[in-house]
This record gives C-alpha cells, structure tokens and sequence, in this order.
C-alpha cells in the first residue's frame, strides 16, 4: 500500500549556530533544508543541514573558507514544530560536504552528529579495564567514565550479571556487544526476553530490552486518511497519517535463514571439554514474551520443525569470576553467565523485531522520538473496513523531522515483532 500525497505545515528553526574551531566565533546559518534523525538502529542523533555557502559570510569570504571550516566544530540547533515543540540539542560537525550548483553558487552539506559519536573513536575513550556485575551497571559506566556523557540515561535494569574485559575496544562496540547479552530485570525470565536495544534521542541515551519497547503504552494514535467511516470518530485519533507505505512482505527464505524462529546454538565448555547442543523454537516457547501484535507469523508445520541457523559459542566457565583468589578458585567451574540459554533468545528476538515495516508521514510533531510506541488504523484494500492485519500498535524505530523554507513533515518508520491489531487507537495522550 503505498499513497503520495504529501502534508506540511509551518515550522522554525530558532537557532542554527556554528562555532569556530580556531578562535571561538559563533555564526548563524540560514539553512535551506534540515533533517533531523534519531534511530534504534544508529548509536547517537543525526542532522543533515544544507545552506548557501556565499561570500561575505564572514570577512568577506565564505562560511567554509572564512570560520574555516575543518570538522568538529561545535554546533547549536533548535527547531519548532507548529503547536510549539521544540527541540535543542548541541552538536558537533562530522562531515562536511561542498555542493556546486554552478560556476556562482555553492552550497554546503553539513552532517552533524553529537559529541559522544566524535569521542568514540578518541583512543582515550577505548573501554580496557575489567567490569563486574549487573550489565545495565556496566554500561552507564562506560558512558559516565569512557565517553563523559552528561545527557539523561534511561537505562532498563539487567537481571543478570556478566564479568568482562573491555580490550581496548571503543565504548559503542561494548554497549552494542553487551546489548545481545541482556535479561531484563522486571521479569527475570532467562531465555525468555533476552535482547536490549540502545540509540540516542534529543531527551538522553536510551538502553531498553526489546520486551519493554513492545509493552509499552502507545502515546499516540493516527488514522490513515483514506480510511472511511474512521475519522468521524475524531476523538479517538490524534491525527492523519498523510504517506504511507506499508511493507509487511514476508521473504521465508531470509527470515528463516537468519534463525527468526528456530535456531540451535552449539556450545563447547574448554572447562569439561564437553559440548552441548540447545535448540529454540519461537512458535513452542513463546510464554512470557510480550509481542505488540497478536500472533507471531504461522509457518507451514512441516518446515518449522527444524532449527534454521546455528551458532558455535565457546562457553566462557571459570572465566573472571568475581570475588578475592579464594571466591573464584571455589567459582572456577561456574558459568560466567548463561550463553547458550540467552544468545539463542536474542537471535530470535532481534530478527522478530521487524516483522512489520510500516513507514508513514504525519503533521509536524516534535515530541515523537525514536523508541516510542503509537497506534494506527488503516483501510483494507477494498476500501471497507480497518485492516486488522497492518493496523495496530507499532514501535517507532526512525523519527525524522525535515523542513524546507519553513515548512515541516515528520516521517517515522515503524516495526513489531508480530502481526495482527491489538489493543485501542485511543491513546489518552493528546486525546481526552
């Protein structure tokens, strides 16, 4: 289902100011055109700015020439949607991009990025010493202590502990490599909801298991709008959705390839010099996951009985245990933590987790952040009733927000681990 039909309504940009690398000027820009970005799947914010690179901008000369311009600089960025929402953050410039568009004009591209993503690759930053206990403890740590964040941590509690080296690897590589080894601590169910996802909004850095992302409630409720015999009940609905593709195609091959729903992980144990074989099926172990839709997709029984990928671990017993040489020597022959249980979860879960792909555009709405969960109707393909296969709640995965000579849209890709509708539109956010 793909519609064109395109909606945007009045937004400002308050400050898009840039600051000199050599002697501490700021300058302000006129930006022709702005798109801001958070996503689950990228560790820090993004913003792609363009706007005319003319001479006289500063002494005379160009932007580029005259700050001068080499990367880094630090950057201070405010925009507005139409009912007020604003969003600040400060950054830092990552990529700059000349733009000819003849032999008198130019334009920059700047691709800016928060300070964090610079400081990643800074050798200082490398994580190298040894971390003990909760996973969720260890990770804000690294963002404190490595990167010096000073930004809101929303960090969900781990139920379960991992003792670990960081070997001079970058901050981002541990947090993401530590992410696929996480229990959340509201429930505790090993194997169960293994799989945490961490990104970055304009409210802080984000570190949230998989289930609680799905569990949550919805903060608002949009309708398609060609969706008919819907909007007349405006009070459910905060709003139209005014694009919209809808992508819920099943590649089998794919899916079952990279283990969505049967997977078997092979583990050896160097302690014992044993090997042991742990199989999951997604469709026979499903009790206590938490799916925003209704059912997980039906496979035909006949290829869902065997495991479609493996995975070869070596078990890590006896390795780093905690406590002074009498506690680990006692330890010696204890897991470090439970691999072969919580790795053949999280395989299945991070490639459940885009089951449904829906991308859909909206009125401006600067409150909407990547990791929130809304709600949309829309129509069956014969124009009838709701569709109870696509429509439903969904996670927000990408938020963008663009605007071009005053002029905003806010474009969203959504996922969910599952089909089917479930639950109420109305989200008693916006709507009383």
């Amino acid at each position: 289902m793909s519609v064109n039909k395109f909606k945007y309504e009045n937004c400002k940009i308050n400050k898009a100011e840039i600051i000199s690398n050599v002697d501490g000027e700021t300058v302000s820009l006129a930006p022709a055109d702005l798109q801001y970005s958070e996503s689950m799947f990228s560790d820090t914010i993004e913003v792609d700015i363009t706007f005319a690179n003319r001479a006289g901008t500063i002494g005379g000369k160009t932007l580029l020439e005259g700050l001068p311009l080499f990367g880094t600089e630090d950057f201070l960025l405010s925009i507005q949607d139409s009912v007020g929402s604003e969003i600040k953050v400060e950054l830092n410039v990552n990529k700059v991009t000349p733009i000819r568009k003849d032999s008198l004009q130019e334009e920059l591209s700047l691709r800016l990025t928060s300070e964090e993503f610079i400081r990643n690759e800074e050798k200082s930053s490398a994580v190298i010493r040894r971390y003990d206990g909760k996973i969720s403890e260890s990770i804000e740590k690294i963002l404190l202590d490595k990167l010096g964040t000073e930004k809101e941590l929303f960090i969900e509690p781990t139920n379960n502990n991992y003792n670990f080296i960081g070997n001079v690897r970058k901050p981002f590589y541990i947090i993401n490599w530590l992410a696929k080894k996480c229990i959340p601590a509201s429930d505790g169910k090993v194997g169960k909801t293994a799989g945490y996802m961490f990104y970055e909004t304009s409210e802080g850095y984000h570190f949230r298991s998989i289930d609680a992302l799905f569990a949550q409630e919805h903060v608002r409720s949009y309708v398609f709008s060609g969706t008919p015999n819907v909007m007349n009940e405006t009070d459910q609905y905060d709003g139209e959705i005014v694009r919209m593709n809808a992508d819920n195609r099943f590649v089998a091959n794919q899916k079952l390839r990279m283990g969505a729903y049967n997977t078997k992980l092979i583990a050896f144990d160097p302690y014992n010099c044993k090997y042991s074989v742990f199989t999951r099926n997604a469709f026979e172990d499903d009790d206590g996951i938490t799916t925003a839709g209704k059912n997980l997709p039906t496979l035909n029984p006949k290829f869902s009985s065997e495991s479609t990928r493996t995975t070869y671990i070596l078990k890590d017993t006896g390795s780093l245990p905690s406590g002074d040489l009498t506690e680990q020597v006692k330890k010696s022959s204890e897991e470090n933590f439970q691999a072969e249980i919580i790795m053949n979860q999280s395989i299945s879960r991070y490639n459940q987790f885009s089951t449904g792909v829906v991308e859909i555009d909206i009125a401006p709405d600067f409150d909407l952040h990547a990791g929130d969960a809304i709600f949309i109707d829309v129509p069956d393909t014969g124009g009838g009733s709701t569709d109870k296969f696509v429509s439903g709640k969904y996670v927000i995965a990408i938020c963008k927000h663009a605007i071009r000579s005053g002029k905003g849209v806010t474009k969203l890709g959504l996922v969910r681990d599952s089909v089917g509708r479930k639950g109420k539109p109305h989200s008693g956010s916006m709507v009383n």
